[in-house]
């Protein structure tokens, strides 16, 4: 059986199933629910923790009483044996902390409609491709490639799991004065996490209790998260990844590793096809830091 198909014109593996995504089209949104989109391998599992620390008030050890998964519902993906999420969700307590890398066109319907609260978080397009990448060749629930050429010519294509990045950061982007949405660019968290947790918590209207701020910032730093295991989740399922990965589900977190992939050409192709899937959007992310 293939690993994965394509529907509605995006990638999706088969964790993602019909079900999930004819659901989103009924699927209950509250006011109350806390969203974090993202493209995948964006920064999704950062925000989140920094989400779960300014709720609990920079109370580290009630934000981490359970596993981040565990925690954010990720409407995408079905586990085995286990209800459909989008049946545990409407099961959830209000307020619900979702998640989700589902593109415009095959979202919850009535995220437009009730306007919860939305963080999204975009990468820019050369490092997000690098850590996806990765992750494509690390589970086995998602297609290999044969190379690095391979998937980077899929990546062009929108032809990775999640679709096109460009389409999606473009939506996003174009919903950023929304008064429930809040667009962040990883590149920022990377360069001064602080005013990022600071921006968060006035989106929310979460006040940083005093002396909290340099904490929370610690706590949720990208080599803090790394060896907590609670947000790197050590703890998946051998079965789940493939028997050749040194998988890491938080890997390097940097901003320029893209350099380490792309050639010279496939970087100004790249920015080549930015220029033209983003024409007319002042929409730009930093490279290198």
């Amino acid at each position: 059986m293939e690993i994965d198909r394509v529907v509605g014109g995006v990638r999706h593996p088969w964790a993602t199933s019909d079900e999930i995504l004819e659901a989103m089209n009924t699927f209950e949104v509250r006011q109350d629910d806390i969203w974090v989109i993202t493209f995948p391998k964006a920064g999704t599992t950062w925000m989140s923790e920094v989400i779960s620390c300014l709720y609990h008030g920079g109370d580290f050890d009630k934000a981490d009483e359970i596993v981040l998964n565990q925690r954010f519902m990720f409407l995408d993906l079905a586990r085995p044996g286990a209800d459909p999420p989008h049946i545990l969700a409407a099961k959830r307590p209000s307020p619900r902390f979702l998640k989700t890398h589902l593109p415009s066109h095959q979202m919850a319907k009535e995220i437009n409609t009730k306007k919860p609260k939305i963080v999204y978080v975009g990468r820019n397009a050369k490092d997000n491709a690098v850590s996806l990448f990765h992750f494509h060749q690390s589970l086995k629930a998602l297609r290999s490639y044969d190379s690095w050429e391979d998937y980077y010519n899929a990546f062009i294509d929108g032809d990775v799991h999640g679709g096109s990045w460009f389409d999606m950061n473009l939506y996003w982007w174009n919903r950023r004065n929304d008064d429930n949405v809040l667009f962040v660019k990883y590149e920022d968290m990377k360069k001064d996490l602080g005013s990022v947790v600071t921006q968060v918590s006035e989106f929310f209207g979460w006040p940083i209790p005093d002396g909290k701020l340099e904490e929370i910032v610690q706590h949720c730093s990208f080599s803090s998260m790394k060896e907590n295991p609670k947000t790197n989740y050590k703890v998946l399922s051998t079965k789940s990844v493939s028997s050749n990965s040194s998988f890491q589900f938080m890997r390097k977190g940097e901003v320029g590793d893209w350099k380490n992939y792309f050639t010279v050409s496939q970087s100004e192709a790249v920015d080549k096809l930015y220029d033209t899937k983003m024409k007319g959007s002042d929409l730009t992310f930093e490279y290198e830091l």
